[in-house]
């Protein structure tokens, strides 16, 4: 199967988190399924899952039935995918809104890889615009950057003023 990230993944620590939880409701389920095959009732309560852990679960159950041999397959999925995949950092002048980072990893899985993993930071002093950390490369295509290049014409922009 081909797995594809949700865009609401973005980060390693947020594929993580999806990892681990799907891990504890693996375990749950396996053991719910040991239950069932010894005509007990498990008492344990399903393990809450969040909206994109849920998704993540049934787009998986489309392709087979699911069963224990298939979440852990899953979760050796998604570990696969975090020990491979290429990263990068975007640090914008504020914080990213949800709208924005699934744009950009939108972006990125459709033109670098997809499964592409981004950390979005924030520092204000670069005032606006973006720093793109990609490897070794760093774009800076911040305003910061910008003004610094062209300081020396400040002077004759402000007697104009």
């Amino acid at each position: 199967m081909s797995f594809t990230l949700p865009e609401t993944i973005s980060s390693s620590e947020d594929l993580m988190t999806l990892s681990l939880e799907i891990s504890s409701y693996a375990k749950w389920f396996n053991q719910f399924v040991v239950a069932q095959k010894a005509g007990t009732k498990y008492q344990a309560a399903q393990p809450e899952l969040s909206v994109v852990a849920g998704d993540v679960i049934r787009a998986w159950a489309n392709e087979e039935q699911l069963t224990t041999a298939r979440l852990d397959e899953l979760v050796r999925t998604l570990e696969s995918i975090k020990s491979q995949a290429r990263t990068m950092t975007i640090t914008l002048a504020a914080p990213a809104t949800i709208e924005l980072k699934k744009s950009l990893v939108g972006w990125a899985r459709a033109n670098i890889s997809p499964d592409v993993l981004i950390s979005f930071r924030f520092n204000a002093t670069i005032l606006g615009g973006m720093v793109v950390r990609f490897g070794s490369h760093v774009y800076d295509w911040s305003f910061r950057r910008v003004i610094m290049n062209e300081r020396h014409k400040i002077p004759e922009i402000m007697s104009r003023v």
